[in-house]
């Protein structure tokens, strides 16, 4: 009995949970396409359900959101009852919920129609600088945002926040830690040192869309959804793991349904797209739900200039979208280019004027005669290939 009740008292100091953030609910994605802007949306909705699933993977009951739960303050009704379902969906889970920069905690905010329509009962919306008990020796200190400019560190509270002796002090908040993802004059500004000054565990932090490390126990999750050409590491949440009053572990765990890719590559000749192909099947789980931006550079001749258009159309239907940069790219072109594109009579008459006229500097008809070339070779491309040569 004796070892029942240590292995008891073990399992209630342990405390396991997931730190997530930005998740920009309702974001409309507007420079896309409707099909893929809807797509994108609902990927964005579909976080909660995954979410939930990688706590209940690994032994978590609470999910920590670090603001930015929804895009805007100016939020349909219906999407936010769409939210309000999901996170209703996953009863089995608690919700804890900390208003962002995006969202800030005011009148007549989002956060007000949130409380009209009502809260799910595993939902809590941490609407005060105030501790908040999580389960057995946690205890919460959330720094909700009410403003887009505070003008002030939100998290100073916490260094004087009183909470039971030996319990494990973690911090939630939203904001920009000097040095770290964002410029020096952000209005959300937070002391890079804050766990240590106020004796947490772990401060869990959002605003920045990357996962990254601030510290041993500082940590910004990410938006677990990414929502454009990345720099930096989105697509992940946080699972975390507190011993008494001791961080234990942080583990990144991936999240994302879409990937965005952005890759920089010089190419010299047509054989060097099968690199890039090789690099994108690497980075992607699923073609068809992958995001590409493509910059080239280097040169190409005429024959392999038109490839590429060809090419360009094969990986457009594999991908859900991609997007090519050509303006660093510079094109070669010569009589063994238009032999080997099979050009004769008036259409190899035609080439060489063309190619003539593009590479006139002085010509005013230079830009119209190398676009008028490129199409020509693309003609005479996808002529030859389904010919089958």
């Amino acid at each position: 009995m004796k070892l029942t009740d240590e292995a008891a008292k073990a399992r209630a100091m342990t405390f396991r949970f997931i730190h997530s953030s930005d998740w920009h609910l309702a974001k409309p994605f507007r420079r896309f396409e409707p099909g893929l802007a809807g797509e994108l949306a609902a990927a964005r909705l579909g976080i909660i359900g995954r979410l939930a699933k990688i706590a209940r993977e690994r032994g978590a009951r609470h999910v920590l959101v670090a603001g930015d739960i929804f895009d805007s303050e100016l939020i349909a009704t219906l999407e936010i009852r769409r939210a309000l379902a999901q996170l209703a969906e996953e009863s089995d889970v608690t919700w804890l919920l900390l208003p962002g920069n995006h969202d800030p905690l005011r009148l007549s905010g989002v956060w007000d129609q949130v409380s009209r329509l009502g809260l799910p009962p595993n939902v809590s919306v941490l609407s005060s600088a105030t501790p908040h008990t999580l389960a057995g020796n946690a205890v919460l200190l959330p720094s909700p945002v009410t403003s887009k400019d505070p003008g002030r560190d939100v998290t100073e509270w916490m260094d004087a926040a009183q909470t039971p002796p030996g319990a494990a002090r973690i911090g939630l908040a939203h904001g920009s830690v000097r040095g770290f993802g964002s410029d020096d004059d952000a209005a959300l500004r937070l002391a890079p040192d804050r766990a240590k000054r106020a004796g947490l565990a772990y401060l869990a932090l959002g605003d920045w869309h990357g996962a990254a490390r601030v510290s041993a126990e500082t940590w910004y999750s990410g938006t677990p959804e990414p929502d454009q050409f990345p720099d930096n590491e989105p697509g992940f949440a946080l699972s975390v793991t507190v011993d008494g009053a001791q961080l234990v572990a942080v583990d990144k765990v991936p999240t994302a349904e879409f990937t965005w890719l952005k890759f920089d590559r010089t190419v010299h000749s047509a054989a060097d797209f099968g690199a890039i192909e090789r690099d994108v099947r690497s980075a992607a789980s699923t073609l068809g739900k992958t995001l590409l931006r493509l910059a080239l550079g280097g040169h190409l001749s005429l024959a392999d200039r038109a490839a590429l258009d060809v090419w360009r159309e094969e990986w457009s239907a594999r991908l859900r979208r991609f997007e090519i940069d050509d303006k660093a790219l510079t094109v070669t072109s010569g009589s063994m280019d238009f032999e080997s594109l099979g050009l004769a009579g008036a259409l190899l008459d035609a080439a060489r004027h063309l190619a003539a006229v593009s590479s006139d500097p002085a010509s005013p008809e230079r830009d119209a005669a190398a676009t008028a070339l490129l199409r020509l070779a693309g003609f005479a491309a996808e002529g030859r290939r389904e010919a089958g040569q």
